[in-house]
């Protein structure tokens, strides 16, 4: 392979590194936004059930450490 052709081919796969880096950033982005959303959407779930049953405050505590050990939040 000629020399010409050796540097082309480095400098295509250094364009496909930076590439591949640019969309693993803009997923990370997108994931980051996606989880953002769902914490908004899981705080205001919990604040409508307080409002209709206000009992719920004082058992909250207690569902969740029960339920997090019956289920595994890593497991999907």
């Amino acid at each position: 392979m000629k020399e010409a052709e050796i540097e082309e081919q480095f400098r295509l796969l250094q364009r496909e590194i930076v590439l591949a880096g640019e969309a693993v950033e803009a997923l990370k982005r997108d994931q980051r936004a996606a989880i953002d959303t769902l914490r908004l959407d899981l705080a205001v779930l919990k604040h409508c059930l307080l409002q209709l049953h206000p009992d719920l405050a004082t058992h909250f505590e207690t569902i969740r450490d029960t339920l997090g050990h019956e289920i595994d939040p890593g497991a999907s």
